[in-house]
């Protein structure tokens, strides 16, 4: 299919397996209602080999590149929305770095398995960190989702605590993509039931966010619980949504202890697509202990 100059777009990092699969088919619906081209992007890094002196050199296999273009190209063609394949070979941080630069895209899409063993975590689920690294907004697909879930999303939760926070700026360009698709975001915040009656300041920053134009009239949901993120999930079946969004903070020993978790246990349960959203959020005040 021939693209139109200056359409907007969306980035698909890609390969050969049913995460990735699951992914270009999840993408290629959302792009439908905003003509948005996809850009499926399969990044090579060549398998690396110690030799007897210890230095770590790369290897060639001069055949992969263009075997693994032509192959993406054919997957593209099938695609119901106009698509692109491209094969970089780089290290994986230059390579999305390169991607993003060229493209500007409204969404990085990626697939997303549960598995936990080490090969998985390292290379399936790479994406993971790249919300919080690049500021873009990140939509991970989970590698079983079925067929009957490949339509139009109608409800986004978003989850919440109850402080503010701060999009970042490539954050926000997701808001074209939610507008177009007219989608219903409800702001959820999981509560202690000491503090059940909160909730309202982070309502507040959502409203202000510029996640959608819908956010001023977005309602907050709360759910009363102990462990923030099975209360996500909580909410998320409770309001039938279609898509959960997470804030990421990406960085500090803070958010890997807490916010990290949250994401994480989600992303290991969840039955739909998970949006990832870099944010600013305010370090936590700590209590003061009684003298």
């Amino acid at each position: 299919m021939l693209l139109l100059a200056m359409s907007p777009c969306i980035v698909v990092l890609t390969d050969f397996s049913l995460a990735a699969e699951r992914a270009r088919a999840y993408a290629a619906v959302l792009a439908g209602p905003l003509k948005a081209a996809l850009h499926l992007v399969h990044v090579y890094i060549p398998a690396p080999i110690t030799t007897e002196y210890g230095i770590v050199l790369p290897v060639m296999d001069p055949q992969y590149a263009p075997e693994t273009l032509r192959s993406l190209k054919q997957i593209a063609d099938a695609l119901p929305v106009p698509a692109t394949a491209e094969v970089l070979e780089a290290d994986w941080p230059g390579a999305i770095g390169e991607a993003l630069e060229k493209y500007h895209p409204l969404l990085v899409v990626a697939g997303f398995t549960d598995e936990e063993d080490w090969f998985s975590e390292w290379f399936g689920n790479r994406a993971r960190p790249l919300a919080a690294q690049t500021g873009y907004p990140l939509l991970l697909v989970p590698e079983h989702l079925p067929d009957a879930a490949l339509y139009l999303p109608q409800r986004l939760v978003l989850a919440i605590e109850d402080r503010p926070f701060r999009l970042e700026p490539p954050a926000r360009a997701v808001a074209a993509l939610l507008n177009a698709l007219a989608v219903e975001i409800v702001a959820v915040t999981v509560l202690p039931a000491a503090e059940s009656t909160g909730g309202w300041d982070g309502l507040r920053a959502a409203q202000q966010s510029g996640l959608a134009a819908c956010m001023p009239q977005c309602g907050l949901h709360k759910v009363q619980s102990e462990l923030p993120a099975s209360g996500v999930l909580e909410a998320v079946g409770d309001l039938h949504a279609d898509v959960v969004a997470l804030l990421d903070q990406g960085h500090g020993w803070a958010h890997k202890l807490f916010r990290g978790s949250v994401i994480d246990y989600v992303l290991r349960h969840t039955r739909v697509p998970v949006l990832l959203l870099a944010a600013q959020l305010p370090a936590p005040v700590p209590e003061l202990l009684p003298h």
